[in-house]
C-alpha cells in the first residue's frame, strides 16, 4: 500500500515531487463572495469617514508640508530642484494644485504659516487621505488572497484603519501615505498573482499590475526598492519550486522566468524613468537645485545663458568659482571662524550656487588683486603657482600645519582664509596648479596644457607644506552650518582632490567673443541626467546629519518610545493666540505595535523550527494544507517587515519614526495571518484573541484622537495620556 502524499505533492516515477500548481482548495478559499463585497463596502465607507474627517484642520502648514508643498511650487514655477525622493509624490500634489487653479504664490516657508485662501491644501491633503483609505481596502483584499476568511480580513483592515500613525500620516501633504498605498497595491497584486493559474489572463493581469505598482512605489520614495527586493526574493523562491516540478517543461520554466523579469524589473524601471522624464520636462529653468548638478546639466536649462556665454579660457585676474569634481560642490568661505585649530576664517564646500562667498580671484604670486587689470590675457598653465583671493571677505586661501576639525592625523592640515594685501611673499598662500585630466566634452588637448573653464580637471598643491587641497563628504559641526569639510592632505586619494572651474569672468575675455571662445557643453540624454541626478540625491540624503529634536533611532520605533510633533497651536513658546488649542503628534498605536513585535519574535522562532524540519528531503511534511499556507504567507509578511525595517539600522542619516510605517503595514498583515491560524485551530480562541486586540487597538486610537485631528483636549487627559516619559506632546496648551 502506497504512503499517502501530503497536500501539494505528486507521485513521480522515482520520487514524490512538489507541484507548483495552486491547489484547488486554495483557489476556492480566495474566491470573493457576497459577504466580501459587503465587507469591502463597509470598510471603504468607514475608511473614507476616518481618513477625510476634519481634513482642513489645521489650516496651517504642518511639518514636512513645508518641503513637499514647496516642491509643488517649484513645479509651478518650472524651477529645478533636487530632493532625496523620486518625483511621483510631488508631481501628484502639483497636478492636484494645478487642477484646483492654484496661482503658485504661497511659498510654504514655515511650519505654522496660515494657508492663503487660494491654496488648495485640502485637495492636496485629500491625495494622502485617499491613499490611506485605499490602503485599508487593499489590506482586506490582500488578506483574502492569502486564504484568510472574510472576518479575519476585516480584522486586519480595521487594524490599519485605527493605527494612529497611519491615520495621522494620511492627513497631510507628505509622501508616506502614497508610498504605503502603492506598496499595499504591490502586495495585493503579487499575492493574487501567486494564487492565479499560470498563464491565464488573470495571472498576466496581476503579474503586470505588480510591476506597475512596484514602479509607482519606487517613484514616490527610493525605499520602495525594499518592496522590489521582497517581490524578487519571493519570485526566486517560486522559480525554485517551479524548477523542481516535473509537470513543468523547460519551455514553460523559461517562460516563467522571462515573464517575471519583464514584469518585476523592466516594467518598474520603465515607469520610474518615465516619471523622471516628466520631472525634467516640467523643470526647464535654473532653481534651488542647480548647484547640485554639473555645468553640463545646468546648460540644459533655458535660462542658462550666463553659463553658455562663459569664456572657456581662464586668465590671471579672473573671478571664478571652483567646484569639486566628485561632489560637484563649490569651494566656499564665509565670515565665521573655526572653533578649533587656528580659529581663522572657515573654508568649506557648499552646494548652492549664486552665493558671493563662492567667488575667488585667481592671482599671480607676488601681486595682489586691486580691482584693476592691465588689459592682457595671461593663461594659467599646468605647473603655475597661483593665489586664490576670496572676493567677498578679501582674504587669501591658505593651509597650515594645524589639524582640521574632523581629523587628528598628522598628514591632514587645516585650510582657512587669512592674510591681506601685504602678505604677498608668504608661501602659505601659494598653490601649484597640477592639471591631471580633462572633462569628456573637451574637444582638444588644450585643457591638459592650460586651465579652461568646465574642461580642465586639476589639483591644487600647497607650496608651503606640499599637501593637496581636498574636499570630503564629511560634514562639519553646526558652527560651520554642516557644510562639507575642506582640508589639505599629504598623499590623499585622487578623486577627492580634483577641482574644475565653472564660472569665469574677466573684463578682457568677457568682451571679446571672437578672440576668446565660449564654453561648449554637450546635450545630455535621459540616462545621463538620471545618473547625475541620482548622485545628487545620494549626496543630499547623506547630508541629513543635523540633529533634530524629534529624530529617533530605529530600535525605538517598534516600542513607540518617541513621537513627532507635527504642529501645535494655542500657547506656543509663551505666546497666547486666539485659536482653539490643538496639536498634531505622530504616535504609533501601542497595542498594535507591541502585539506585532511579540508575534513577529514568536513566529520567527517557530519559522526557524519549521524550516529545519523541512530541510530533510527524505521526509515529506505531513501537515494540513492550511498550515502550509499559513507558514508561507506569514513568512512572506515577516520578510516584508524585515526588508522595510532592518536597512534603517545601518543608515547614518537623520531618521524619524514615520520611516517605520511600511513595516507597520506588513506587521499588521502578519498579525492577521496569526489570527487566521488561531481560527483554524480553535475558532473560539481565534475570536477571543481578535476581540482583545481590536478593543486594545481601538482604545489607543480613541484615546489619542486629539493628537490625530488636532481637536480640543483637557490638560488632565493630556497628562494622563503620557504613558511614556519620552512622549513630549505639549499639554500646557490645554485647560481643564
Amino acid at each position: 500500500m502506497q504512503e499517502k502524499l501530503p497536500p501539494g505533492y505528486k507521485r513521480g516515477k522515482l520520487r514524490a515531487f512538489y507541484s507548483s500548481a495552486v491547489p484547488q482548495p486554495v483557489l476556492a478559499l480566495v474566491k470573493f463572495t457576497k459577504i466580501d463585497h459587503l465587507y469591502l463596502f463597509l470598510v471603504a465607507a468607514i475608511a473614507f469617514s476616518v481618513r477625510f474627517f476634519k481634513l482642513p484642520s489645521p489650516s496651517k502648514v504642518v511639518f514636512d508640508e513645508v518641503h513637499f508643498g514647496g516642491f509643488a511650487r517649484n513645479y509651478f514655477n518650472g524651477e529645478f530642484f533636487v530632493d532625496v525622493h523620486p518625483p511621483l509624490g510631488k508631481l501628484t500634489f502639483y497636478l492636484i494644485a494645478l487642477l484646483f487653479n492654484w496661482d503658485g504664490d504661497f511659498d510654504f516657508e514655515h511650519i505654522g504659516d496660515p494657508y492663503d485662501k487660494n491654496v488648495p491644501f485640502v485637495a492636496m491633503r485629500a491625495v494622502s487621505a485617499a491613499c490611506g483609505m485605499l490602503t485599508v481596502v487593499l489590506t482586506y483584499c490582500t488578506l483574502r488572497s492569502t486564504c484568510c476568511r472574510p472576518l479575519v480580513s476585516l480584522f486586519g483592515a480595521f487594524l490599519v484603519l485605527v493605527e494612529n500613525s497611519l491615520a495621522t500620516q494620511s492627513r497631510f501633504i507628505m509622501l508616506d501615505s502614497q508610498l504605503i498605498a502603492y506598496v499595499a497595491a504591490t502586495v495585493y497584486c503579487y499575492k493574487s498573482f501567486e494564487t492565479s493559474v499560470a498563464f491565464t489572463k488573470q495571472w498576466y493581469r496581476y503579474l503586470f499590475l505588480t510591476g506597475i505598482s512596484l514602479g509607482l512605489a519606487t517613484s514616490v520614495k527610493l525605499t520602495g526598492l525594499f518592496t522590489v527586493v521582497w517581490v524578487l526574493a519571493l519570485s526566486v523562491y517560486q522559480i525554485y519550486l517551479i524548477a523542481g516540478d516535473l509537470d513543468v517543461s523547460i519551455k514553460q520554466c523559461v517562460k516563467h522566468v522571462v515573464s517575471r523579469f519583464i514584469a518585476f524589473l523592466l516594467i518598474p524601471l520603465t515607469v520610474y524613468c518615465g516619471i523622471f522624464a516628466v520631472h525634467f520636462i516640467l523643470l526647464p529653468k535654473n532653481g534651488p537645485g542647480s548647484g547640485f548638478v554639473s555645468p553640463t546639466f545646468k546648460s540644459q536649462f533655458i535660462d542658462s545663458s550666463d553659463l553658455k556665454e562663459t569664456a572657456v579660457d581662464v586668465s590671471y585676474g579672473s573671478t571664478i568659482t571652483l567646484r569639486h569634481h566628485r561632489l560637484n560642490s563649490y569651494l566656499h568661505s564665509h565670515k565665521f571662524p573655526y572653533k578649533t585649530g587656528t580659529h581663522e576664517q572657515q573654508v568649506t564646500m557648499y552646494e548652492h550656487e549664486g552665493d558671493g562667498n563662492n567667488e575667488w580671484v585667481i592671482e599671480t604670486t607676488g601681486t595682489n588683486y586691486d580691482g584693476k587689470f592691465d588689459g592682457r590675457f595671461r593663461a594659467i598653465k599646468d605647473g603655475d603657482y597661483v593665489k586664490l583671493y576670496h572676493k567677498f571677505t578679501q582674504k587669501y586661501l591658505r593651509a597650515n600645519d594645524m589639524r582640521p576639525p574632523n581629523s587628528e592625523h598628522d598628514y591632514s592640515n587645516e585650510v582657512s582664509c587669512n592674510g591681506n594685501r601685504t602678505d604677498t611673499q608668504d608661501s602659505n598662500y601659494e598653490w601649484k596648479v597640477k592639471i591631471v585630466g580633462r572633462k569628456p566634452h573637451a574637444e582638444n588637448q588644450l585643457p591638459n596644457i592650460k586651465v579652461r573653464a568646465t574642461e580642465s580637471v586639476f589639483q591644487l598643491v600647497h607650496r608651503g607644506t606640499n599637501c593637496v587641497l581636498m574636499g570630503h563628504d564629511t560634514r562639519l559641526p553646526d558652527w560651520a552650518f554642516h557644510q562639507y569639510q575642506v582640508l589639505c592632505v599629504n598623499e590623499p586619494t585622487m578623486p577627492n582632490t580634483l577641482w574644475y572651474v565653472e564660472s569665469n569672468n574677466h573684463p578682457v575675455i568677457d568682451k571679446d567673443v571672437d578672440k576668446y571662445p565660449r564654453v561648449k557643453l554637450p546635450r545630455m540624454s535621459l540616462y545621463d541626467k538620471l545618473v547625475e541626478y541620482h548622485q545628487a540625491m545620494w549626496r543630499a540624503n547623506k547630508g541629513f546629519v543635523k540633529p533634530h529634536k524629534y529624530a529617533s533611532l530605529p530600535f525605538e520605533w517598534p516600542f513607540v518610545t518617541r513621537g513627532i510633533a507635527y504642529f501645535t497651536t494655542g500657547n506656543t513658546d509663551g505666546i497666547l493666540t486666539d485659536e482653539n488649542p490643538g496639536q498634531v503628534y505622530l504616535l504609533g498605536n501601542v497595542a498594535i505595535y507591541y502585539v506585532g513585535i511579540f508575534l513577529i519574535a514568536s513566529f520567527s522562532f517557530k519559522l526557524s523550527l519549521y524550516i529545519l524540519k523541512h530541510l530533510n528531503p527524505f521526509n515529506l511534511p505531513q501537515e494540513p494544507l492550511l498550515q502550509t499556507v499559513y507558514y508561507h504567507a506569514n513568512a512572506s509578511f515577516l520578510m516584508g517587515w524585515i526588508l522595510n525595517y532592518f536597512p534603517y539600522l545601518h543608515m547614518t542619516r537623520q531618521l524619524f519614526s514615520h520611516h517605520y510605517l511600511t513595516s507597520v503595514l506588513f506587521m499588521i498583515m502578519a498579525i492577521s495571518q496569526y489570527m487566521e491560524y488561531q481560527m483554524v485551530k480553535n475558532r473560539l480562541v481565534g475570536i477571543a484573541a481578535m476581540t482583545v486586540v481590536l478593543l486594545a487597538a481601538t482604545y489607543c486610537f480613541v484615546t489619542f484622537l486629539p493628537l490625530i485631528y488636532s481637536t480640543d483636549w483637557t490638560k488632565s487627559k493630556c497628562q494622563n495620556a503620557r504613558w511614556f516619559s519620552s512622549w513630549d506632546f505639549d499639554c500646557s496648551i490645554y485647560t481643564d
